[in-house]
């Protein structure tokens, strides 16, 4: 064996890495054709030894973690190269360099720095650890602790160094920035010179785009380099172009050798990828080309000198999905104001990467597949379609190499597209013509590929909606893609509704494309990322019909809410986002729903993965798939939830019945929106403001005093809702509250607040019943926008809210509650208590209230921060053994009794061990030695890596059946320690206790 690879193996023992769990290099024959693909990659650009991949639930190795390389000797410019390429292609954020006496560690999110003015290279720029080599095991076991298999598995070690990891320095991010301020300087030179306005927006942005993508595509092909050196162009090819050019900076010194490249590099690849935009050649000038050129030489004034790092990209070694989302970005950026072109718009590959996995997995022999995106856009999915694609044929056909003929035939007989675009087609084609160069040697693209046309013939420049269309003449395997968000129908849409009489709410195009693809995929697979608001949670007539109508039409198999994630995926979201999976139905529909709600960490794991925990999973039977309700209940509670809700309904009458028989006017506030409407009526009176509105403490004389005359909505016919006596009730949340005051005197507030003018009495009863926990409870379960989409409430959502019914000692109790506690600053908590009274709620209910905004609440408003992030102290684990033994107990019966030693630590999981009982009192124990745990977990660990059930580390929840005894392993946060997660393992324990012995007796 070589010393290096003893190097590398005594290293991969030390962290607990190895073939079965995750770590793959040259020798490893067992390779998924992802592996296979990805490690090919590496090595290629890299030349890595090793790839450790984080594995998924099912134990499927899936995103790259850790390069290794090994080095006989100490080379400071080896490892600053290798460190640059590694940060430009990204993927693994950690690189482990093994030299003989020590291991270097670098970030690869942190860039590399330029080389020193002596010219020599500075290492110090990544460096996360330096750590010498020692010959005892357990020594070098202990000093790589925290790079540890159950470590990175689990999400410790990025929880741990959250803030060593910038998420701005990563090479996409930086790479979209620098981007960004090329495409606006260049959109502006063209506009200040266009005295005549004679170029529009969208011919300059096409322009700009096109002189950009063609950079970068010559940029790609000029910097990819084989084994031995060669790129793709010969030996001086630039300076056919311009006399002394070594590479294409220089072509760019003079503009009609960089258009005579172009046209030759046009006519030699043939296809769509060098075409140029009419008059573009009139449009650009040298200023702009030399502007270029400086940009990409890294001498370029803008954006604060950000432009030095970009000679430390490497075209060669960037993942061609980052290049895909380079071409998205410019499709999606604002077209007319370059100075608001901020934020996240291009679809984060992770997030293509999970919807991909559902239909066309990495694994699996190659069979053709004809796969459409109907939006397609940049054409980030038909790329990641193609990739997999062609990995599976040479999977499947093993080849030393994979021909120019044989990439292409792939793409004639399975990749298309559709946009009403003209310019997302284009870009499409450049994207997968890019993708089909990564997969052959430099020379062979120069020498034997010639791009095939795309345009016409496997990408449509039609709306989806048209009829008689050339992309209509097949017969698709899948549909995929993230369909137009607008409320906007086009006249083809339109008629094409009209005409089939289809079910769509609030003109959602992306709705109607639901019915279209089922028209052209009658026997295939449909997955669309859609608006989750009109998927799921509108509950507008309309939205109810849509809903209805697709769940009958189609045998939905996946929906997976991203909801959550909205301000993680996009920083300007136009909504939450749902992944939809489903078929044209047959005779037999699936009995269940595949439900999944994935949570943010709010680690930097998010930009990455999403972590799916069980309890993020459910199966919604079919025939609860019409109540309105179960999307929500289901994405922050569970079933006891679900039964709750169902007993406030039903001790209760929507809050909107109560005021309509008790003849109460209610409505929100003025709008002063576009201030088209004159108003006097409301000068001089006191005036709530929604920041500084505090029940209890509003006084006429303390308020400020209208003096606005101009409003969009003045409500001219419940003017009464200004007039005392009325409730006003505040639409967003404050705390773990909804705040509502009664007042005594009149005044007036905006549309942040819901008027209710009636009986004094009754709108004391009614604050009380909203100043409640129980009231909190029920939005966060049912509301339709709060915790999803905005951070307030609408006006249906509170008064479809149920109320006991207000008894005269209940309205008695409550005007006294009021005095005492809302206007007397009293506590809060007296009134959670009437409200329970009210409500007639049993204790186990309100721990189930109690928990809801404790941790469900608590993570929502306060993220990373939130104490349901935080590792339980010994009162929340005794609470949850002794409710989960009670829960047990009363399920299986007097005669089974449990004893539970919960070992907790500071390890990143933690494990509860039930044991069958001889004694009836049910027994608790703590143990927190560390050593003890860490050997029962690993214990764990191998059981199931032998059962092949995936890593405890991995998976994170997990239970394990043995003789007398029950493990509980989950994460160390109090969230998954608290009493309602006791009565879902209670309950899940007990359905797995029936499903075992209905096997054992059948």
């Amino acid at each position: 064996m070589k010393y290096f690879e003893y190097n590398l193996g005594s290293i991969f023992q030390s962290l607990d890495m190895s073939y079965s769990n995750g770590l793959t290099d040259a020798n490893d024959t067992d390779l998924t054709v992802f592996q296979r693909y990805f490690f090919a990659q590496a090595k290629e650009k890299l030349n890595v030894d090793a790839v450790y991949f984080l594995r998924d639930a099912e134990g499927i190795p899936k995103i790259p973690m850790i390069y290794f390389s090994a080095m006989d000797s100490y080379n400071s410019e080896r490892i600053a190269e290798l460190h640059r390429m590694a940060w430009n292609m990204g993927e693994a954020p950690l690189l482990f360099i093994v030299l003989p006496d020590e291991l270097l560690v670098y970030n690869n999110y942190t860039p590399p720095a330029p080389r020193k003015e002596d010219g020599s290279y500075n290492n110090d720029a990544g460096m996360f650890a330096r750590i010498k080599k020692v010959s005892d095991l357990e020594e070098q076991r202990q000093q790589l602790l925290q790079f540890h298999r159950s470590q990175i598995e689990t999400g410790e070690f990025w929880k741990q160094n959250q803030t060593r990891f910038n998420i701005d320095t990563r090479v996409d991010v930086t790479l979209m920035a620098n981007l960004r301020a090329i495409r606006k300087l260049l959109l502006k030179s063209i506009e200040k010179r266009d005295v005549e306005k004679q170029i529009d927006d969208q011919l300059r942005c096409e322009i700009v785009h096109g002189l950009l993508g063609r950079s970068i595509l010559i940029k790609y092909l000029e910097e990819r380099t084989d084994s031995t050196g060669k790129t793709v162009f010969p030996n001086d090819f630039f300076g056919k172009f311009l006399h002394g050019a070594k590479k294409y900076t220089d072509v760019l010194a003079d503009k009609q050798s960089t258009y005579t490249l172009f046209a030759e590099l046009e006519e030699r690849f043939n296809g769509d990828m060098f075409p140029l935009i009419e008059n573009e050649k009139d449009v650009i000038t040298q200023s702009d080309l030399t502007e270029l050129q400086q940009f990409l030489l890294g001498t370029s004034e803008l954006a604060s000198q950000q432009m030095v790092i970009w000679p430390l990209y490497s075209f060669n070694a960037i993942p061609i999905q980052l290049i895909s989302s380079i071409y998205e970005l410019f499709f999606h950026l604002a077209e007319t104001d370059p100075d608001k072109e901020k934020g996240t718009y291009y679809t984060p590959y992770h997030l293509v990467s999970m919807l991909m996995d559902e239909v066309l997995p990495w694994d699996g022999p190659y069979t053709p597949q004809k796969i459409l995106d109907p939006a397609c856009g940049s054409g980030i999915f038909l790329v990641e379609a193609y990739r997999r694609l062609v990995a599976k044929w040479i999977f499947t056909n093993q080849p030393e190499s994979i021909g120019p003929n044989d990439l292409i035939n792939i793409m004639k007989a399975c990749i298309f597209g559709v946009d009403s675009n003209k310019e997302a087609i284009r870009i499409a084609s450049f994207s997968l013509s890019l993708a089909m160069c990564d997969f052959l040697e430099p020379r062979t693209i120069w020498d034997s590929l010639q791009f095939p046309r795309l345009l016409h013939y496997n990408l449509f420049h039609n709306d989806f909606f048209d009829r008689d269309c050339e992309f209509e003449q097949r017969d698709y395997d899948i549909v995929i893609g993230n369909p137009p968000w607008e409320s906007r129908l086009s006249p083809a849409a339109k008629k094409y509704i009209k005409n089939d009489k289809l079910k769509v709410s609030d003109e959602q195009i992306a709705q109607a494309f639901t019915w279209r693809a089922g028209d052209i995929c009658p026997k295939g697979v449909i997955c669309f990322l859609l608006p989750s608001k009109g998927f799921l949670f509108n509950r507008s007539v309309k939205a109810q019909q849509f809903r209805t109508a697709f769940f009958e039409k189609y045998d939905v198999s996946v929906i997976i809410n991203f909801s959550a994630f909205r301000w993680v995926l996009f920083e300007h979201a136009a909504g939450p986002a749902v992944g939809v999976i489903y078929r044209v139905s047959n005779l037999d529909k699936s009995d269940t729903i595949f439900y999944c709600t994935p949570k943010p960490l709010y680690t930097i794991e998010d930009k990455r993965r999403f972590l799916i925990e069980p309890t993020n999973i459910c199966r919604i039977p079919r025939e609860l798939i019409y109540d309105d309700l179960i999307w929500r209940i289901a994405m922050w509670g569970g079933p006891r939830d679900m039964d709750l809700v169902h007993t406030l309904q039903a001790s209760g009458t929507p809050l909107r019945k109560l005021l309509d028989e008790n003849d109460m006017v209610y409505a929100e506030g003025y709008k002063k929106g576009n201030k088209k409407k004159t108003c006097d009526a409301f000068l001089g009176m006191p005036m709530l403001n929604a920041k500084t509105f505090s029940p209890g403490k509003h006084f006429p004389d303390a308020l400020p005093k209208m003096t606005e005359r101009k409003f969009e909505c003045t409500v001219d016919t419940k003017r009464q809702i200004f007039q005392s006596p009325h409730l006003i009730i505040k639409q967003s949340h404050k705390g773990s509250r909804f705040l509502a005051d009664v007042l005594s005197f009149d005044a007036v507030f905006n549309h942040s607040f819901l008027g209710v003018h009636g009986d004094e009495r009754l709108l004391k009863y009614f604050c009380s019943i909203i100043s409640s926990k129980v009231f909190v409870y029920y939005q966060i379960m049912t509301n339709r926008k709060w915790l999803v989409e905005r951070d307030e409430s609408e006006v249906g959502d509170i008064i479809d809210t149920p109320f006991p019914m207000p008894t005269t000692a209940a309205v008695d109790e409550a005007v006294n509650l009021f005095d005492r506690v809302i206007v007397g600053n009293g506590d809060l908590s007296i009134i959670d208590q009437f409200a329970y009274r009210q409500y007639k709620l049993l204790p186990y209910e309100i721990s189930l209230i109690d928990d809801a905004i404790d941790y469900v609440y608590d993570y929502y408003s306060k993220k990373g921060n939130s104490s349901a992030l935080s590792q339980p102290d010994n009162a929340l684990l005794q609470k949850y053994s002794v409710s989960l033994q009670e829960v047990m107990q009363n399920t299986l019966g007097n005669h089974y009794s449990f004893s539970c030693c919960i070992y907790h630590g500071d390890a990143p999981l933690i494990i509860a061990v039930l044991d069958l009982s001889p004694t009836s009192n049910p027994k608790f124990s703590l143990n927190r030695n560390s050593e003890e745990m860490d050997v029962l977990l690993h214990k764990l660990d191998r059981q199931l890596l032998e059962d092949r059930s995936g890593s405890v580390f991995v998976k994170r929840n997990v239970r394990v059946y043995n003789k007398d005894s029950i493990y509980i392993v989950k994460p160390n946060q109090s969230r998954y320690w608290n009493f309602s997660a006791a009565c879902r393992d209670a309950d899940e324990i007990y359905a797995d206790v029936i499903r075992a012995w209905r096997g054992e007796n059948e």
